[in-house]
């Protein structure tokens, strides 16, 4: 399907999963494999949930009641995942999701665990915590492979190469980026986020480079020249979700070209913003909304990096295709 304005704002939620009354919390993370065919979600309920992406049809629960469960990715095998730890320790679990049985666990965070990112070039990835600091991992070793120190709260994300990791900090409003090969050396370039945009919660790339998004659940996006950090676009015309205890996975995301943005609303809808084809530093209205699933209303936001569909979640999961293709 080709990508544009008027197939996008065609997308109608044609699927709705909601957890038992037992297990109403909010979904906290998302996550499709590298293929498009699964999606694999956390909640707060310490319950992950699979999930087959192409066939909008749940598959099984993966309970993590001892130890609770955020931001549970998947490996490059599409049988695997990792994910945090809410409880008792901060370790990150290698788990694979066919026999449930736990690969390797992953030690020396010193608190939550609030984000992982995998690598697209590779077995590692990172993860970003509350103990101050950001840690490089390889699947194959238990221990960090580096550790970055880092203001708290931090977004991490990889670019589509996997050679550069941006490091975000709301807080002080700055984002590094880093050769991973030259982690010693610190950041190559850092870049000032103005003060006023302080409450984003998401780092995205888009996969072909160019940009990269600070994602907020405050009603307001940004977007950034991914070579020089300059500020290109403010994404506004949605409403700001209320603060809650809950961690979320970012209310924007790109669309697989990197052409376009989806944003979800408070007012149960999603947002549809054109960024390659405005002039940059503009304040970009969007272009249309696409109403959300009946009785939803969806806080975080995934796209299928295969198939034309994407997913939201938060109390409900909500799969979105055309109906015409």
């Amino acid at each position: 399907m080709e990508i544009s304005k008027e197939n996008l704002l065609k997308f109608r939620a044609v699927k709705s999963f909601r957890l038992p009354e037992n297990e109403v919390l909010p979904i906290t993370s998302l996550s499709f494999d590298d293929h498009g065919q699964y999606l694999l979600t956390a909640s707060a309920s310490d319950n992950m949930h699979l999930y087959d992406a192409v066939g909008c049809r749940f598959l099984s629960t993966i309970a993590s009641k001892k130890y609770g469960c955020h931001a549970a990715k998947f490996t490059h095998a599409q049988s695997e995942c990792v994910y945090s730890s809410t409880m008792k320790s901060f370790d990150i679990r290698h788990l694979n999701l066919e026999t449930n049985q736990y690969l390797r666990y992953f030690t020396g965070h010193g608190a939550l665990v609030s984000d992982i990112q995998v690598s697209p070039l590779n077995d590692t990835f990172l993860s970003a915590s509350y103990d101050e600091s950001v840690r490089l991992w390889d699947l194959r070793a238990s221990k960090a492979q580096a550790i970055v120190p880092t203001l708290i709260p931090s977004c991490i994300a990889y670019d589509p190469s996997g050679l550069v990791f941006a490091l975000g900090n709301p807080g002080n409003c700055e984002i590094g980026l880093y050769n991973l090969k030259q982690l010693k050396n610190g950041p190559f370039l850092v870049i000032k986020i103005n003060p006023k945009f302080d409450k984003w919660n998401k780092m995205e790339f888009s996969n072909d480079g160019k940009y990269l998004l600070l994602s907020s659940s405050a009603g307001k996006q940004v977007i950034l020249d991914a070579f020089d950090g300059s500020q290109l676009f403010e994404l506004s015309g949605v409403r700001a979700f209320p603060l809650r205890e809950f961690l979320d996975a970012g209310s924007a995301c790109f669309t697989p070209d990197g052409r376009f943005t989806l944003g979800t609303d408070y007012d149960g809808k999603i947002a549809l913003w054109n960024h390659s084809e405005s002039i940059s530093g503009k304040n970009l209205k969007p272009l249309g909304y696409i109403p959300a699933a009946p009785n939803s209303c969806p806080r975080t936001i995934a796209f299928n990096p295969k198939y034309a569909m994407f997913v939201t979640a938060d109390e409900m999961v909500d799969f979105y295709i055309d109906p015409d293709n």
